[in-house]
């Protein structure tokens, strides 16, 4: 079979899987890099059962049909299930008579075909290599002499693409295509395709490729159906709409808070040096690193860009509603403090405040501070909180809750200790949030602009606070309804 025969007729007649014309399209721009040798880039956006891993495994099979040596890397975000699939859709496409003979396996991730059956002991031929792109895979050193594919490019970490997979490409200048569907527009996908799109307006060779719902709808009445449905369902705008199927981006890059948020978390109430009798108070602390001890209020404001550790101290009242709203009343702020100083501050102010729930972040090096404090206090006061995608978008969300409900107020400037004032309002007010996943939220700063998140962290983590904590009623609180009518004995 010559190499120089298209996508569609290998599909159509070697593998009896036909192909669409837009899949034809794609996979033939890919041939071409490929046998020229151009090392191009590809960037491939297809909405939902538009065919995507269809397509790949095509291209794959291809490649070890037509070719007696080389290699091909696929990597996805997880191994499990994405890699498995991927896997199994390559099998699938070559259980055909004349090739399921010269298939061979080796090692669980690396599939290969011989040229003959007398190559399947030698495991000679070209192959793929399967590998997961999360960011605890370990996986360089592997080279990709035709292709290079990122399944799902949209979740892997640009960090990852960079340093580990684009490099398996680079001695033999293979060609790479990066698969997926839109999301933020801050993702590696994302990145690849405006890059591009740059660069067809520079030379008119097409390297990007996108195509919503309305083409396969076109063609498929199935699919037309399938995807109004959903659409009537969900409503046009829905997350998973947009991105799925209309191939709309997510702004990755706007601002947490907006003018009317910030506005609501303006409290009329004073800063606090001491605690008053009867209140109820609950905080959040967010854990920075070992650093050189700052000594005074001065130090913290020169040297409050390095990560710190802040506990944020709120006062839990009632609003009109009789629902437990929390007035942050006063912050502390440690720079470089040792850990066990750390332990012995905390505790001094449990102690002096009478903190009745504190929920500490417990990530990496604040486990072991967070496990000292709820062996002391217990458990029903200390909660540990470790931040993970999922938890900090819950968090995220609980944040914004309280904020726009007018339930999380922070104190007047007036009696506050200025460098805190100011180092806490400027990480709110350049707070930037992300959209990492479907239905998940980040929020963070900048660190780009040398800000950190300490302060937002241990605002946040006090509204975690309050959800965790039984308040107790306020005596007048349940109002008896009056008997409107008699019912016997009943």
């Amino acid at each position: 079979m010559a190499r120089s025969l298209g996508i569609g007729w290998f599909a159509r007649e070697v593998l009896d899987k036909p192909l669409y014309w837009y899949q034809e399209l794609i996979g033939d721009a890919v041939l071409d890099s490929i046998r020229g040798g151009h090392g191009r880039t590809f960037t491939v956006l297809m909405a939902r059962q538009s065919g995507k891993n269809q397509l790949s495994a095509v291209l794959e099979a291809y490649l070890l049909c037509m070719w007696e040596q080389g290699s091909i890397v696929k990597a996805a975000p997880t191994y499990k299930p994405q890699v498995i699939n991927s896997k199994q859709r390559l099998l699938h496409m070559l259980d055909m008579p004349g090739l399921r003979s010269r298939l061979w396996k080796a090692h669980g991730y690396m599939i290969g075909l011989a040229a003959d059956k007398s190559g399947v002991e030698t495991q000679s031929g070209a192959r793929v290599l399967f590998f997961s792109a999360g960011p605890e895979a370990h996986i360089v050193g592997a080279t990709a002499s035709l292709l290079l594919e990122i399944d799902e490019a949209q979740d892997v970490a640009p960090e990852k693409y960079d340093v580990d997979l684009k490099p398996m490409a680079s001695t033999t200048n293979a060609t790479t295509i990066l698969y997926g569907t839109a999301w933020s527009d801050t993702t590696l996908l994302a990145r690849m395709s405006s890059h591009n799109q740059e660069l067809e307006l520079q030379d008119g060779i097409r390297r990007h490729f996108a195509f919503d719902w309305t083409t396969l709808a076109a063609i498929n009445p199935h699919y037309h159906s399938f995807v109004q449905g959903e659409i009537e369902r969900l409503g046009k705008d829905h997350l998973s709409i947009r991105t799925q199927y209309r191939l709309l981006p997510i702004s990755g890059a706007g601002y947490l808070l907006n003018e009317l948020q910030r506005y609501l978390l303006h409290g009329s109430h004073a800063w606090q040096t001491e605690p008053t009798e009867d209140d109820y108070y609950i905080a959040g602390m967010d854990i920075g690193g070992e650093e050189e001890r700052a000594t005074s209020l001065e130090g913290l404001a020169t040297t409050g860009k390095r990560d710190s550790t802040v506990i944020t101290i709120s006062r839990v009242c009632s609003n009109e509603l009789d629902l437990p709203c929390v007035e942050v009343v006063h912050q502390c702020w440690f720079t470089g403090m040792k850990y066990l100083d750390q332990y012995a501050t905390t505790c001094e102010l449990m102690r002096r405040w009478n903190i009745r729930r504190l929920v500490i972040d417990r990530t990496g090096l604040g486990d072991g501070l967070a496990s000292l404090l709820r062996e002391k206090f217990g458990e029903e006061r200390i909660t540990g909180f470790r931040f993970t995608r999922p938890s900090k978008s819950a968090l995220t969300f609980q944040f914004l809750g309280m904020i726009n409900s007018g339930r999380f107020k922070i104190y007047a400037p007036d009696l506050a200790p200025f460098a805190i004032y100011e180092e806490c309002w400027q990480q709110l007010t350049h707070a930037r949030y992300s959209i990492p996943g479907e239905g998940l939220m980040n929020m963070y700063c900048d660190a780009s602009n040398n800000m950190h998140d300490d302060f937002l962290c241990s605002l946040a983590l006090c509204c975690e606070a309050i959800r965790e904590t039984n308040v107790p009623i306020q005596p007048g609180s349940i109002i008896i309804p009056k008997r409107l009518y008699e019912d016997g004995q009943f």
